[in-house]
C-alpha cells in the first residue's frame, strides 16, 4: 500500500552514538569500544526491510508490547494471552500471513529459530496474521497446525499499533515487558532471544507505554466535485481501489500524512510524455505534502524499451514510476483512455479525477488544505510518537 512515511527510527541516535571508537588510555592506541562492536553485531540481525517498513517497526523499540485486549482473535490456544501476565518471560512475537508461499513459510522458519535458542521454557512465542490472506487461514491451520499460539488481526489496528504491515516482521520483548529489537532475520532471533534469555527479570522496571497518536485536525471542505472525469469511472467522494504495483522502476516512496496523485500513463502515449513537465511541477511545488506516482501497465521490457526509443531520462521524471502490467488499479478505475490521473487523500478518498493538465495548483493546493492528515503531519502529530495506521482504510485482496 502505498500510504506510508518514513520518520527517524529512536534507535538511530542510540546507534549514532554507542557506534564510536575509544581512544585506549594507555599510549594513545586507538580501541575499538566493546559497546561500538556490540551494536554492530546487533545490526547484523537485522532482516533486510523497505526503508518505511523498518522505521515503522523500530518505533516500538523502548515500549511496551501493545495490549492484545479484544483487537485480534485467536485460533490456537491459548484463547486469551494477557501481556501484563507475560512479564518475566522473553517474548517473541511474530507477523506473517498465508496468503503468499512464503508468508507460509514462516511459522516453519521460526520454529526452527526458536529451536536454535535451546531449551528455554520462560519463551512465549505468538504468531499475528495480517488481514491480508485470512480467507486461506482456516485450511492453512487445518493442515500445518502451527506450534505457537496463533492470533489473526482482521482490521490490522493491532498490527499499526507495533508498525508491521504487510511484510512479516517480528518484535522481541525482554523479561521486563519492553520490546528491545524488530525487524530480525532468522539468525538474529535466536542471537537476540538469547542475549535476552540470558539477562534477569527486574519486576521494579515498568515498560512505558508508547504515547497514543494526536487526534486528527477536523477535516476542511474539498473542492466540489464538477464536471467529468473523462474515459474512466468517476469514484470521486469514494473509497480508491488500494494500490497495487508488481515492481518499482525508482526507490518506493513513502506517502502516509500525503495526498497521492497517481498517474496512469504508458512509455507509448505521446499525450502522457506531454504531461510529464506539469507532473513534475505539481510534484516539486507540492513535496512533503504530496507523493505522485506514475503507473504504467507496460511490461518491464516494454517499458525500459519504450523509455530508450523515445530518448528519455530517468531524471526527467521528479516523481516515482512503478509497474503494474496487469493493469489492476487502473481496470478498478475503469480507465478506457490514458493519461488519467486520480487525486486521493490520506483517508483513501479520490477527490479529483480527469486529465492531468486539468490539474491545476490551486485544486492540489485546495485538497491539501482540507486534508486533516496532512496537517497532522505538517504540525508534527504523526512524529509525536503516535503509532502511524498503514492497515486502516486498506482494502484486502
Amino acid at each position: 500500500m502505498l500510504r506510508t512515511f518514513a520518520f527517524t527510527p529512536p534507535m538511530a541516535l542510540v546507534l549514532a552514538l554507542t557506534a564510536t571508537v575509544a581512544t585506549a588510555t594507555s599510549g594513545g592506541t586507538p580501541a575499538v569500544d566493546p559497546a561500538s562492536t556490540m551494536v554492530d553485531e546487533e545490526k547484523g540481525w537485522h532482516d533486510r526491510l523497505p526503508a518505511a517498513d523498518r522505521a515503522a517497526i523500530d518505533a516500538s523499540i523502548g515500549f511496551a508490547l501493545p495490549d492484545f485486549a479484544e483487537r485480534v482473535d485467536w485460533k490456537i490456544e491459548p484463547r486469551e494471552v494477557d501481556v501484563e501476565k507475560l512479564r518475566g518471560k522473553v517474548v517473541l512475537l511474530q507477523t506473517w500471513s498465508c496468503g503468499s508461499s512464503a508468508g507460509r513459510g514462516v511459522p516453519t522458519r521460526l520454529e526452527r529459530s526458536v529451536k536454535a535458542m535451546g531449551d528455554a521454557a520462560d519463551l512465549e512465542v505468538l504468531l499475528l496474521h495480517t488481514p491480508e490472506g485470512t480467507d486461506k487461514l482456516e485450511r492453512f491451520v487445518e493442515r500445518s497446525r502451527p506450534a505457537f499460539p496463533l492470533a489473526v488481526d482482521a482490521s490490522g489496528g493491532y498490527c499499526d499499533l507495533i508498525g508491521a504491515f504487510k511484510r512479516p516482521v517480528n518484535v522481541l520483548v525482554d523479561r521486563n515487558g519492553t520490546v528491545r529489537y524488530a525487524g530480525l532475520s532468522a539468525k538474529g532471533v535466536t542471537e537476540a532471544g538469547r542475549k535476552l534469555l540470558a539477562e534477569p527479570f527486574d519486576p521494579s522496571k515498568e515498560p512505558r507505554t508508547r504515547p497514543a497518536a494526536k487526534a486528527p485536525a477536523a477535516p476542511g471542505e474539498y473542492p466540489p466535485i464538477r464536471g467529468s472525469v473523462g474515459a474512466a469511472t468517476d469514484l470521486r467522494g469514494r473509497k480508491a481501489p488500494a494500490f497495487m504495483v508488481d515492481r518499482w522502476m525508482t526507490a518506493e516512496p513513502d506517502a502516509r500524512g500525503k495526498v497521492a496523485i497517481i498517474d496512469f500513463w504508458a512509455t507509448w502515449c505521446g499525450p502522457c510524455l506531454r504531461a510529464i513537465p506539469h507532473m513534475n511541477e505539481l510534484a516539486n511545488r507540492f513535496r512533503g505534502e504530496v507523493e505522485c506516482v506514475g503507473i504504467s501497465d507496460e511490461s518491464k521490457r516494454e517499458f525500459e524499451k519504450g523509455i530508450e526509443d523515445r530518448n528519455l531520462n530517468p531524471a526527467m521524471f521528479q516523481y516515482a514510476l512503478a509497474l503494474d502490467p496487469k493493469g489492476r488499479m487502473k481496470s478498478a478505475f475503469g480507465i478506457r483512455g490514458i493519461p488519467h490521473v486520480a487525486v486521493i487523500s490520506t483517508d483513501w478518498i479520490v477527490r479529483w479525477q480527469g486529465h492531468p493538465s486539468s490539474l491545476d495548483a490551486n485544486t492540489v493546493a485546495a485538497i491539501v488544505a482540507a486534508d486533516p492528515g496532512v496537517q497532522a503531519n505538517a504540525d508534527g502529530s504523526t512524529a509525536s510518537g503516535g503509532p502511524p495506521s498503514r492497515w486502516a482504510g486498506t482494502r484486502r485482496r
